[in-house]
């Protein structure tokens, strides 16, 4: 068995279709498979980096030989690329699809399966903030494109629109297709202005049954805290400078952070079987996660299972798919204060005291009549929250050949999601709401989703160069959310039943224990759309497709909307004037224009609404629910719109040794959705959601990837991808006369005597993420004082600066590019993977050494080495650009070396591998705080405010099996 370039190709798994008899080929690329049957075999060869191949022969008695010339995967043009209702060969696509398979995804502990995608596509940035595991990954594609809205891609699972990523284990995906422009996406129409995600999972395949097995178990630790003074620095400090501590506060060495942290543990398992006839199909996979926070008492428990039975009859005519997926998930959360608490907390006071004053508080050290100061140790333990989510979809799919070239697909799907969340804070909480009393609240919540796509795909070929490809279809879908309760209660005699009994609490005069919460949410979208594609001998390529939606979302004058897209490619290396080079052996121009639109806002929006309004009131005799008009009617509401144009370049160079792309976009959002004060009256409330903003990104977009050394044993390649986006702010007005802003402020601080404070606008011309805060020039050693110029150039000390009047433009949270670095080298049965991935050119401001800066309060708060070093004694009381640091940062994701054994003289296992793998291993910043990667979603983004959970490094063992 050899290569393109007739090298042996070393550790090819080689198996038989019918029997699942399998080998791995030697370092000579020689196999041999014994007791093969004799008549027609079907010889399958597999082996990552390069394309499956896949023969028949006749077995004969004696000796039989089987040759096989193996492809790099680099040429990907032949590949299957799925798009929306249907799938295309990859040199055929016309528009920005970036494809992921297993080989690339993230390795480590993953907790959702969005996270595989970190680093791995250009323009798409996937962050989850911190290392807790029960939080979610956001998700921006080619920059913030809304103000309001959701900024999450539409996910796809085999077909499925908006199925719930959780119902899918990572182990059992077999592709993530991402698209990226609008050419691409318009076929989704009023969903589709964020990107959109197709996830393609394992299904059973003709053969003997399969079994594979893959397991790990991690340990994760803090990989950085806040950098605050110890139990020793903080006594030296406080003596130095004469400063008093208070008696019952010192005498103790108490590390609060880690007091409140631990090592955590994880590990996960999946199991999956599959095989089948030609005619019958089956597939089951079953997966277990435990994942264990670094922080004590919390963590995440995931049980996904799946089924699914493909079967084909009359002659192969009909295919029908059955599916069932069912998530359960349990989580146990933690008040995000805690953190806060442990850097704030003075080190030298206790976390326990057997003083009687101390006994109402379960025993725990608390300061009484100090603002924002509690025992981070107590409320982690007086604290209890749980959550579960139960997810069910289930779905049948059938395609009916109905002529050659003319399939019918019918897709009939519903999902079912329970969510239930368990609240209770001890009554022995430092919290005033709860002290003596105890607070308990439950929260029972599910939600429906069916969905009916029925279309028709044909294809034809004529004359051997012309190639036509239609599609039309029709799409219903309903929904239902919030269907459910929550309720409240106060006034517990015990904290034994915690949250399990609401009716022994005894509610107070005045107390409302609903508070006018869930609100059910029902929605309702019908869709047609279709899709024309021409390509004339596989050299010009065009693509056109429109999508009309109708949502009940909207306003009664704009329930529906059309969104059109066109797409076109030259492939330049079909061309005759191409024929004789040998530098280029793909070379693909691609252009598109599209519309596609947002619609992630809850119902119920463009009407008039009722509910409780400022409490209650008492009327003879009794306490009322006082109700009033909560929201103002909006008859023309509708849908985001985002047009985007985008250009590429694809290409490959010597065979496949080097390949990549170039991308140009240019995406505009108009109607952006948006809340303004409105006087009242005459409007009956003071707030309006309306449309009319607007919002531009342009970028480029690199993608590199080179097979840098393929000889003998040795294999060494490697993927570079290169994104930056530039974003812009337009009008800010709406569409409804004399109703619209200049500018607004974002950013709330929050901090201990800033009051009213923030450290971001929103304003034209500007993007989103624009830091606007008091210009900060330096510390006089003389006067004591900070210093600060105004916008008019005057210099002036922090009380003369009036917020935000005397703020100036400081800086920008969004970076100027994203970049992420994979390379994989083999050698022998040896493989190692490295992924370094990183952003540059954005700015942090950082509110949590802004707090931690207090020197004069040293007393009775910790503070941080870095306020020591710049040695200010003046309180900082104004958000200012003393507080803005560089976030670019440079950081090893993940990295894992693996050992795959030669199963040669194994009956019943034909693969195992073992592996170990490193996560954060060493982040590069000048960034102060705890990590520099933070959420860049909302309009203020890059803002770290004292509520963070520490990133984790994690070291991996694990392994693959397979029977």
């Amino acid at each position: 068995m050899v290569d393109q370039d007739g090298l042996p190709v070393a550790g090819a798994t080689v198996s038989l279709l019918a029997t699942g008899a399998a080998t791995s080929t030697s370092e000579q690329g020689i196999y041999v498979i014994h007791n093969v049957p004799l008549g027609s075999q079907t010889v399958v060869v597999k082996l990552i980096g390069y394309r499956d191949a896949q023969k028949t022969i006749q077995i004969v008695s004696g000796q039989n030989q089987l040759d096989f010339d193996l492809v790099l995967e680099a040429d990907q043009l032949e590949e299957v690329v799925v798009i929306g209702y249907g799938v295309t060969k990859r040199k055929q696509v016309t528009g920005s699809i970036s494809s992921v398979t297993p080989e690339d995804f993230n390795k480590g502990v993953v907790s959702s399966p969005d996270q595989l995608l970190a680093g791995k596509v250009a323009g798409l940035v996937v962050n989850r903030a911190g290392g807790d595991p029960t939080a979610g990954a956001t998700m921006q594609l080619r920059g913030p494109s809304s103000l309001t809205a959701s900024s999450a891609p539409l996910y796809v699972i085999d077909g499925i629109v908006g199925a719930n990523i959780e119902l899918v284990a990572p182990d059992d995906i077999v592709s993530m297709d991402v698209m990226k422009d609008a050419s691409s996406t318009a076929i989704y129409g009023s969903r589709a202005a964020n990107g959109v995600i197709f996830v393609t999972t394992r299904r059973g395949k003709a053969g003997a049954p399969v079994i594979n097995y893959s397991g790990y178990a991690a340990t994760e630790m803090i990989s950085n805290k806040v950098n605050v003074l110890s139990a020793a620095e903080h006594k030296a400090f406080v003596e130095e400078h004469g400063l008093t501590v208070a008696p019952n506060e010192t005498g103790y060495e108490t590390d609060w952070q880690k007091a409140i942290t631990r090592t955590g543990i994880s590990h996960n398992h999946n199991v999956s079987l599959g095989g089948g006839t030609e005619h019958t199909r089956y597939n089951a996979s079953l997966n277990y996660f435990n994942n264990q926070g670094i922080v004590k008492r919390n963590g995440i428990e995931k049980i996904v299972a799946r089924v699914g039975i493909d079967q084909n009859a009359f002659d192969d005519r009909l295919k029908l798919s059955f599916n069932i997926g069912n998530s359960i998930i349990t989580s146990q959360h933690i008040d995000y204060g805690i953190f806060n608490g442990a850097a704030r907390y003075v080190p030298t006071s206790p976390i326990m005291s057997d003083a009687p004053e101390y006994a109402q508080y379960g025993g725990y050290f608390q300061v009484v009549g100090r603002t924002g100061y509690m025992n981070p140790v107590a409320m982690l333990n007086q604290r209890d929250e749980s959550r579960s989510n139960n997810t069910l979809l289930g779905n049948f799919k059938g395609d009916l050949k109905i002529a050659d070239g003319l399939i019918w697909s019918n897709i009939l799907s519903y999902q079912r999601r329970h969510w239930d969340k368990k609240y209770y804070m001890h009554r022995t909480d430092f919290d005033s709401f709860a002290l003596g009393r105890g607070y308990a609240e439950r929260t029972s919540l599910k939600h429906i989703d069916k969905i009916l796509e029925s279309y028709l795909n044909y294809s034809h070929t004529f004359s051997n160069v012309h190639n036509l490809e239609a599609m039309a279809g029709y799409s219903y879908q309903r929904t239902k959310n919030d269907d459910g309760i929550w309720a409240s209660a106060v006034g517990f005699m015990s904290d034994d039943l915690i949250d399990n009994n609401l009716n022994l609490g005894t509610l107070p005069d005045g107390y409302n224990p609903f508070s006018g919460y869930p609100q059910i949410k029902e929605s309702l979208l019908i869709s047609v759309y279709g899709r024309v594609g021409y390509n004339y001998d596989d050299k010009y390529l065009l693509s056109a497709s429109l999508r009309r939606d109708g949502s009940s979302k909207f306003g009664k004058n704009n329930r529906w909307a059309t969104f059109p897209s066109v797409s076109a490619a030259w492939r330049l290396s079909r061309e005759g004037f191409m024929q004789d080079q040998q530098l280029f052996s793909e070379l693909k121009l691609r252009v598109g224009y599209g519309v596609s639109g947002n619609q992630n806002i809850d119902p119920y929006r463009s009407i008039i609404m009722f509910g409780p309004r400022d409490g209650q009131f008492f009327y003879n005799g009794r306490w009322i629910n006082a109700y009033g008009v909560n929201q103002n009617e909006n008859p023309n509401l509708k849908w985001e719109s985002t047009a985007m144009f985008n250009v590429g370049l694809d290409f490959e160079l010597w065979r496949g040794r080097l390949g990549g792309s170039i991308e140009y976009y240019d995406k505009e959002t108009k109607d952006l959705l948006y809340e303004y004060n409105v006087p009242s009256p005459p409007y009956q409330f003071d707030r309006l959601l309306a449309n009319g903003a607007s919002m531009n990104n342009k970028g480029v977009e690199i993608v590199l990837n080179a097979h840098i050394i393929n000889k003998g044993n040795f294999r060494y390649s490697t993927t570079l991808n290169f994104a930056r986006n530039v974003n812009k702010v337009g009008s800010l007005s709406s569409n409804i006369e004399n109703i619209g802003v200049t500018e607004r402020y974002e950013g709330g601080i929050g901090l201990e005597g800033w009051t009213g404070q923030t450290a971001s606008i929103v304003l034209p011309g500007q993007p989103i993420g624009t830091f606007y805060v008091a210009k900060y020039i330096g510390y006089d050693e003389d006067a004591k004082r900070t210093i600060y110029q105004k916008p008019s150039g005057e210099l002036v000390t922090q009380d003369q600066i009036s917020a935000p009047d005397d703020y100036q433009i400081m800086g920008y949270a969004l970076p100027k590019f994203t970049y992420a670095w994979n390379n994989t080298l083999k050698y022998k049965n040896w493989d190692l993977n490295v992924f370094l991935r990183g952003m540059y050119g954005n700015q942090i401001f950082n509110a949590t050494r802004a707090d931690l800066s207090r020197l004069q309060q040293a007393n009775v708060t910790n503070i941080v080495k870095e306020a020591v070093e710049e040695g200010i004694f003046e309180t900082p009381l104004i958000a200012s650009s003393r507080f803005l640091e560089d976030g670019s940062f440079l950081r090893l994701d993940n990295a894992t070396l693996g050992y795959k054994f030669p199963m040669t003289q194994s009956r019943y296992i034909k693969q195992a591998r073992i592996y170990l793998t490193t996560q954060n291993l060493f982040t590069i910043t000048k960034y102060t705080g705890v990590d520099p990667e933070l959420n860049l979603g909302g309009l203020s983004p890059g803002i770290d405010n004292r509520s963070y959970y520490p990133k984790t490094r994690s070291f991996i063992l694990g392994c693959n099996l397979t029977f």
